[in-house]
C-alpha cells in the first residue's frame, strides 16, 4: 500500500466567511474530491444536479448568520443520498467552550433526582433517572426555571471524549402523554430535531434515531427486560434457553479484535456445539471491519471474495495524503508515488490491480454444517453492512430483518475545514461495477424479510428451529 495515503484532516480554516462563499467552495470540494461525484452525476441527471445547485446558491446567497447556513449546505448534500457525506459547523472556536453544560456529576445527580422524586408531582415520572445508549450515560432531570413539560439529559459518563460530565446532550418537552419533542446535541455541537417516544418505562425511542434503555432507578417487575434492553447496546455473548449463543455487536468500534476473539474463544465449545448461532447487528453503526473478523472461522463456510477497491486521485485528496509534507520533502520512493498518483489526477486508482474482485481462504473453518442467524436492519450502516456483505457469501448464513441502510458504495471517508464547516467525503469506492450493480441507497435485502414491529429474534429461533427439525 502506499506509504503517503495517510488519511488525515486537512485544515483550511478562515476566520471570517459568509454563506454563499461557502457554498461555492463546498460545492468545489465535493465535485472534486468526492469519490462518487461522477456516479451520482452523470448523463441522465446532469441537468437536474445543475438545477439542484442553482436553487441552493440563491438560498445561500439570502442566509446572513453563517451558523444558519448548515441547514442550506446539508439540503444541497442530499442530492447525492450517501451517508457517508456530512457537513458540520464548528465555527471560529472550540466546540467544547460552547456547548451547553451544567456543574453535575453522577453521585450530585442521584442526590437531586432522590430530592426531586419526593416532590408530589414528581413521584410517579418514570423519565427522571439515568439512561443508557451506546457510549453514554445520561442523567435526565427537570430543566431548570422552565415549564414542568421540560427536561435535559445531562452525560454522566461516555467513552467519547467528545463528551464531558455535566455536557447536556439533549434536551426534551412534552408535548402530550408519551410523545416529547427533542434538541439533540451532536459531536460537533449541532442540533438534531427529533421527535421521542417514552415507550415504557425502561425505553425512551428517539423516533427514527435511536432507543435508551433506563438503569436506574429500576423498576422491579421489569428488571428482565431492563437487563435485555441494556444488553443490546453492548458487545456481548450470552445463551438463550441454555443452547443458542447470542452474539451482539451494537457497533465495531468500541472493541478490540483481540477483545472480541479472547471472548469467541471463551465460548467456543458452545458456538461449535450449538445446532445453530445468532449473530445481531442492527443499529450497527459501523467502525473498523478488522473488529469482526476473529468470527469468520466460526461464521464462513469457505472462500469469500471482497471487490477491489479505487481511490479517487485529486488534488486535494492527494494534499490530505501528503500529511502536510511538500513533495520536495519527500524521500526518493515517495515522491516516485506522489509522481505516479499526480499524473492519475482525476481518474480512480485501482491499488490491487485489474482484478474485479480478491479472494479470502480462511485459515480454520469451525462446524461446517452449522448454521447461523444474522439479524440486520435499516440501522445497520457502514461497516455493519461490510459484514453482512461478506457473511452472506458463506453457506452457514440465513439474514434475518429488513434491507441495511446502503451506505458503502463509497468508505476511507476524509475530512476537511472548509471557513466556519467540516465535510466529510469518501475518497473510495467498494467496486468497479458501482455504478451498474449499486447497494446505495437502499441497501442489502434479507433472505427472510421480518417487519420492524415484529420480534426478529424469537423468529429467527423459530425459523431457524423449524428448518434444522425438517433437515
Amino acid at each position: 500500500m502506499f506509504t503517503v495515503l495517510v488519511l488525515i484532516t486537512l485544515s483550511l480554516r478562515a476566520q471570517d466567511c459568509t454563506c454563499a462563499e461557502t457554498f461555492e467552495q463546498v460545492v468545489q470540494v465535493y465535485e472534486n474530491d468526492y469519490a462518487l461525484f461522477n456516479i451520482k452525476v452523470n448523463e441522465a441527471n446532469r441537468k437536474l444536479y445543475a438545477a439542484n445547485k442553482e436553487v441552493f446558491k440563491k438560498k445561500a446567497g439570502n442566509v446572513s448568520e453563517i451558523k444558519e447556513c448548515l441547514p442550506v449546505l446539508k439540503q444541497w448534500l442530499q442530492f447525492f443520498r450517501d451517508g457517508h457525506n456530512n457537513i458540520s459547523f464548528i465555527g471560529s472556536s472550540a466546540i467544547i467552550e460552547n456547548r451547553k453544560s451544567i456543574a453535575i456529576d453522577k453521585s450530585t445527580f442521584l442526590k437531586e433526582i432522590n430530592r426531586i422524586r419526593k416532590k408530589k408531582q414528581n413521584k410517579k415520572n418514570d423519565l427522571l433517572g439515568i439512561w443508557k445508549y451506546g457510549a453514554y450515560e445520561v442523567g435526565i432531570m427537570p430543566k431548570k426555571d422552565a415549564p414542568q413539560s421540560e427536561f435535559i439529559g445531562v452525560i454522566l459518563n461516555s467513552k467519547n471524549n467528545v463528551w464531558k460530565p455535566g455536557d447536556v446532550k439533549f434536551e426534551l418537552r412534552q408535548i402530550y402523554g408519551n410523545d416529547y419533542e427533542v434538541v439533540y446535541y451532536m459531536d460537533d455541537n449541532s442540533e438534531k430535531k427529533l421527535k421521542a417516544k417514552f415507550q415504557n418505562p425502561e425505553n425512551l425511542e428517539f423516533v427514527d434515531y435511536n432507543t435508551w434503555v433506563k438503569v436506574w432507578p429500576s423498576n422491579p417487575n421489569t428488571t428482565i427486560n431492563s437487563q435485555e434492553t441494556e444488553l443490546y447496546s453492548d458487545f456481548h455473548v450470552r445463551m438463550i434457553d441454555g443452547k443458542i449463543p447470542y452474539i451482539r455487536f451494537p457497533n465495531f468500534y468500541e472493541k478490540e479484535p483481540a477483545f472480541v476473539d479472547s471472548l469467541l474463544r471463551s465460548h467456543h465449545q458452545e458456538l461449535v456445539n450449538a445446532d445453530f448461532f445468532i449473530v445481531d447487528v442492527r443499529d450497527n453503526n459501523g467502525g473498523n471491519d478488522v473488529v469482526y473478523k476473529p468470527l469468520f472461522p466460526y461464521i464462513l463456510s469457505g472462500p469469500i471474495q471482497t471487490p477491489n477497491y479505487g481511490l479517487w486521485i485529486s488534488k486535494g485528496n492527494i494534499d490530505i495524503f501528503l500529511d502536510g509534507r511538500k513533495p520536495e520533502e519527500l524521500d526518493d520512493e515517495s515522491k516516485e508515488e506522489y509522481d505516479y498518483l499526480s499524473s492519475l489526477e482525476g481518474s480512480l486508482f485501482w491499488p490491487d490491480g485489474d482484478e474485479y474482485a480478491s479472494t479470502s481462504i480462511p485459515d480454520t473453518l469451525f462446524a461446517p454444517h452449522q448454521k447461523v442467524a444474522v439479524l440486520m436492519n435499516e440501522k445497520t450502516i457502514s461497516s455493519g453492512e461490510t459484514f453482512v456483505y461478506r457473511t452472506r457469501q458463506s453457506e452457514k448464513v440465513i439474514l434475518y430483518g429488513q434491507n441495511t441502510a446502503g451506505i458503502i458504495d463509497g468508505f476511507n471517508v476524509l475530512t476537511k475545514t472548509i471557513n466556519c464547516f467540516e465535510l466529510r467525503y469518501p475518497s473510495s469506492v467498494r467496486a468497479r461495477d458501482v455504478a451498474e450493480n449499486p447497494i446505495d441507497p437502499y441497501g442489502m435485502a434479507p433472505d427472510v424479510y421480518v417487519d420492524k414491529n415484529v420480534d426478529v429474534l424469537k423468529f429467527a429461533i423459530e425459523h431457524m428451529s423449524l428448518l434444522i427439525d425438517k433437515k
